[in-house]
């Protein structure tokens, strides 16, 4: 009885072990075959990635083939010029030809030419008139409206700017022997540094720079003053038996006149100060005038 029980004891525990020993191979071999596909699906992508590559090398191979055909043009002077400058350093005749190449001449459009910013610099064009851009100036620099805008209101605040400035800032001086009267308008450097910084602030410094290189000319007209000290003087000249009114406007580098009263109105930098002309710069000094230069 013994024996049996022992029989049946071992043959249990044999069979126990031989369930636990299937298992763990099932599950090995589970593992074996999940590893396998992975490794199939990573060799398929190695050998994608691989064809890729290769066409990759032809494509590049084709376009250094193109390219070495597109550098073999006849004209190697503009190939090479472009490989080595900015279109804007070509020479007139390498710029014509690139121009030519381009299909930019004054044949190819009915409405439009093509040209370099250096070229619209040279022209130098007239950017303003009555204290307002040109119709020309706003087309060739390709101005929006807002822009427009923004300069033609710097330009009429510098013309407002320069009155208010011209009447708190005249320097005026005791008359001495000769001189009746004598005034001067200090530098207004800064006025003008304000009126570019505005126009810059609006379109940026290239067209800027053309903008106010055309406009301190016109605006210096208008306003009759180029920024630096200017000096009136009126002086009191006696011939025979008669006393002549005359006078004379300076800078560092430049003296205007004599000029008559009689003859000339006050200077338009002045103005600002003596609206009324030479009667109010009489008044101001307590002298006579001609009566020909009192509506002057």
């Amino acid at each position: 009885m013994n024996k049996i029980l022992l029989a049946l004891i071992i043959l249990g525990a044999g069979a126990g072990g031989f369930l636990t020993a299937r298992q763990s191979t099932t599950q090995l071999q589970q593992k074996a075959n999940a590893t396998r596909e992975a490794w199939v699906v990573q060799t398929q992508l190695l050998a994608v990635a691989q064809s890729d590559q290769a066409g990759l090398r032809e494509h590049i191979r084709k376009l250094k083939h193109a390219l070495a055909q597109s550098s073999a043009v006849e004209d190697k002077g503009l190939w090479s010029a472009l490989q080595t400058n900015r279109a804007g350093q070509l020479t007139p005749e390498l710029r014509a030809g690139l121009l030519e190449e381009l299909g930019f001449n004054w044949q190819s459009s009915e409405d439009y030419v093509v040209v370099s910013k250096e070229t619209v610099r040279d022209i130098q064009i007239t950017a303003t008139k009555d204290g307002k851009l040109t119709d020309i100036a706003a087309t060739v620099l390709a101005m929006t409206p807002a822009e427009r805008a923004e300069v033609e209101g710097s330009i009429q605040r510098l013309r407002t700017d320069f009155a208010d400035w011209a009447s708190s800032h005249v320097e005026r001086s005791e008359p001495k022997g000769e001189v009746v009267a004598q005034y001067t308008l200090p530098s207004a450097m800064s006025l003008s540094n304000n009126f570019a910084a505005g126009v810059f602030q609006a379109v940026g410094k290239e067209r800027a720079e053309l903008i106010v290189r055309s406009a301190w000319d016109r605006l210096r007209r208008v306003i009759g003053y180029d920024w630096d000290p200017w000096t009136l003087i009126v002086k009191r000249h006696g011939v025979g038996d008669e006393q002549r009114l005359e006078f004379e406007t300076s800078s560092p580098i430049l003296t205007n006149g004599p000029y008559s009263l009689s003859d000339h109105a006050v200077p338009r930098a002045f103005l600002p100060i003596f609206p009324n002309g030479w009667a109010d710069v009489a008044k101001r000094e307590g002298f006579e005038l001609p009566k020909e230069s009192q509506e002057k």
